[in-house]
């Protein structure tokens, strides 16, 4: 089983108390970004954990992920260079900045695609 590091960057206008950082965590290739940065003490935003409201919306800077187990993730999304870490698994060593649930807004409302709130 492959363990991959996974280096995320918090804007300093995130809401969590590593804002303004770059944090280093691990992350097994079964475990999805968002629980190992939770495990690892890293709060990241987020609301459904599936793959629906994408509140946890982060910029993939670097490396790989596999998005299966979102429900409702677009190949406009990962061309768009955004990712769900709530069901993204890394298939490599990456590079993220957390905290990008408006630029995901913005990029759905370009592409005609539902934003997914949970609340709706």
């Amino acid at each position: 089983m492959a363990n991959y590091t996974v280096e995320v960057e918090v804007p300093p206008d995130c809401d969590v108390e590593q804002a303004g950082q770059t944090v280093t965590i691990e992350v097994d290739e079964d475990d999805y970004v968002l629980d190992a940065a939770r495990k690892a003490g890293v709060w990241l935003p987020a609301d459904c954990q599936q793959g629906w409201c994408t509140t946890c919306a982060a910029a993939l800077l670097d490396g790989e992920v596999d998005q299966s187990d979102s429900r409702r993730y677009y190949d406009v999304d990962a061309e768009a260079g955004l990712i769900l870490p709530c069901t993204g698994k890394p298939r490599s060593d990456l590079r993220i900045r957390a905290c990008q649930h408006e630029r995901m807004l913005d990029h759905r409302a370009a592409h005609d695609l539902p934003p997914g709130s949970s609340k709706r």
